[in-house]
């Protein structure tokens, strides 16, 4: 799990048998297509490391028709946080957009993790500061920022996996129409330099 050690030395100064430790202590877990990772209501709350696949955060809205509020992609961690922090109910669903290989472990391990080693708690402190971060930053984008500039950013905010995933998913991403995703899509596509020739 080469990619989960990097991800914690990368927010964190764990030792190596901190980080063994908490290896070991992971349930592999493969997620089919449509596959739900966490279900809204859920009260026992799993933390997940996506070690390939897609994830989509989601929410029910008024209409019944989930809201997209952000893709987990290859090497992300995936944990509803509010809920788990304040040991309530989550609001939110996760479920698999591509099939999806996680290691998951029981969110009360941290408490555990936590008396191990004062790391941990640092790793913590990380991810929720990444998690808020990125909640501001779609906040503003949604307000701020036209639907044709969420499309053009999209390369620069989301990894190039983001094409993998479906055109209705990323227009309710976007919060815009399929219709008016796939004008923008075309769009883009025309405005593209064209391939340039290899070298002899």
């Amino acid at each position: 799990m080469s990619s989960l050690s990097n991800y914690i030395l990368q927010r964190a100064d764990l030792p190596p048998r901190e980080i063994e430790w908490f290896e070991a202590q992971a349930e592999r877990r493969l997620l089919a297509k449509g596959e739900v990772f966490c279900r809204v209501g859920q009260s026992d709350h799993e933390l997940g490391f996506l070690e390939s696949g897609i994830l989509q955060v989601f929410t029910p809205g008024s209409d019944g028709r989930n809201i997209v509020l952000d893709f987990i992609f290859r090497g992300g961690m995936a944990l509803a946080l509010d809920a788990a922090v304040k040991g309530v109910p989550s609001e939110v669903g996760m479920q698999a957009v591509i099939p999806c290989a996680m290691w998951v472990w029981p969110y009360r391990l941290r408490q555990e993790a936590a008396a191990r080693h004062p790391e941990w708690n640092t790793l913590a402190l990380r991810m929720t500061e990444e998690t808020f971060s990125r909640k501001q930053q779609r906040y503003l984008a949604l307000r701020q920022r036209t639907a044709r500039e969420r499309f053009a950013d999209m390369d620069k905010e989301l990894p190039a996996d983001w094409r993998l995933i479906p055109q209705h998913l990323l227009a309710a991403y976007l919060d815009i129409t399929p219709q008016y995703f796939s004008r923008l899509k075309h769009e883009a596509e025309r405005l593209a330099p064209p391939p340039t020739a290899p070298s002899e």
